[in-house]
Formats: structure tokens, C-alpha cells, sequence
């Protein structure tokens, strides 16, 4: 048995072929901000937009500019705007 073998649990032909893949393909832990359009440091006035329909997404985007406001803000107001409608 290699060290390799001994550390990880894997065979030196399975850490090539990790380390192979891993190399080739690129890894991203969650979605990709900048392809969503969000700057570097303005993450936290996004939300992610990858969990709302696009014509949803654009909406806020466009609400939360004419209004200059966060998109939370815009969520928070049609959501209390819908609880006075049903109450």
C-alpha cells in the first residue's frame, strides 16, 4: 500500500484521475454571482436570483433601480402589499 494509498483510501490511478477531472473542469461551490450580474462587494444587497423565475429576477432588478432600493426591499413591499389585500 502507497502513502497515498494509506491517506486518502484511494488508489494512485483514482487520485490521477480526480486530480485530472478537477483540473479540467472548473468547480463552483454555488451559483456563479458575476454571471447572475452582481458586482464584487454589492452580494449582499442581491439576492439569489437563481431561485426566481427570470421575468420574476428582472422585475426587481428593474423595481429596485427606479425606486433606488434593494430588491429586499421590493419583496418586503409586495408581500405586505398582498397581506393588506387579504386581510
Amino acid at each position: 500500500m502507497t502513502e497515498i494509498e494509506k491517506k486518502t483510501g484511494m488508489t494512485d490511478t483514482e487520485c490521477e484521475h480526480l486530480d485530472k477531472y478537477y483540473t479540467e473542469n472548473i468547480f463552483e461551490p454555488g451559483p456563479n454571482l458575476l454571471k447572475l450580474g452582481v458586482k464584487p462587494g454589492f452580494a449582499h444587497n442581491t439576492i439569489l436570483l437563481s431561485e426566481l423565475d427570470t421575468e420574476v429576477a428582472e422585475y426587481l432588478k428593474s423595481c429596485a433601480k427606479t425606486f433606488q432600493k434593494s430588491q429586499i426591499q421590493i419583496i418586503n413591499e409586495l408581500v405586505r402589499e398582498k397581506l393588506a389585500i387579504s386581510a
